[in-house]
């Protein structure tokens, strides 16, 4: 399956689970309009992202929990990646000193990124400013897709009472751990 097909999948749960984020979601951008502002070297995975999705449209009466295309977080629009990354540089971190693209945003300052060098497909690294220094989370774009649909299979992220997305963190450190297995490298 391509990261394309598990990108779709991916949308799909969430309308098939009635996530306040489905009707909202943006479609992606061409891979035009994305080279104009990630470059001509965006590796394809990049690309793919953000050819699946370009962001949320934002609604009168909209939470940030209606924005969720997992528990805490949602994509980020491309025209917000140059702001994003001027609002994290970190000069001590070797995972931001080269290539990285934000991917997933919450409401404070907390990231998903790609991060790679010229050499390296892209790995996801979390930026938790206020709590760590950035670190891998996943080796590849596509291991943190299958982790998400995995975690909508095994009903590790659900819809809680106010039909939020929610996790259930026992069922979402099993998924991790069968797909991942321990945590990443820190090095790209």
């Amino acid at each position: 399956m391509t990261l394309t097909d598990q990108l779709a999948q991916w949308r799909d749960w969430l309308v098939r689970l009635g996530a306040p984020v489905a009707p909202v979601l943006k479609p992606g951008r061409s891979r035009a309009e994305i080279e104009a502002v990630l470059g001509a070297a965006t590796p394809r995975t990049v690309l793919e992202w953000f050819q699946w999705c370009d962001g949320v449209d934002y609604a009168p009466g909209q939470t940030i929990g209606d924005c969720w295309t997992i528990p805490g977080f949602w994509p980020v629009e491309l025209r917000d990646v140059a702001g994003i990354k001027a609002a994290h540089h970190d000069e001590d971190s070797s995972l931001l000193a080269g290539n990285w693209v934000p991917l997933l945003q919450n409401g404070s300052s907390d990231l998903y990124a790609a991060a790679w060098s010229d050499s390296s497909e892209p790995v996801v690294v979390t930026i938790m400013p206020e709590f760590a220094p950035p670190s891998v989370e996943f080796h590849s774009v596509e291991q943190m897709v299958a982790v998400v649909n995995e975690c909508f299979t095994r009903s590790a992220y659900h819809l809680d009472a106010e039909r939020q997305l929610d996790v259930d963190d026992e069922l979402y450190d099993e998924v991790y751990a069968a797909i991942v297995g321990s945590r990443p490298v820190e090095e790209i």
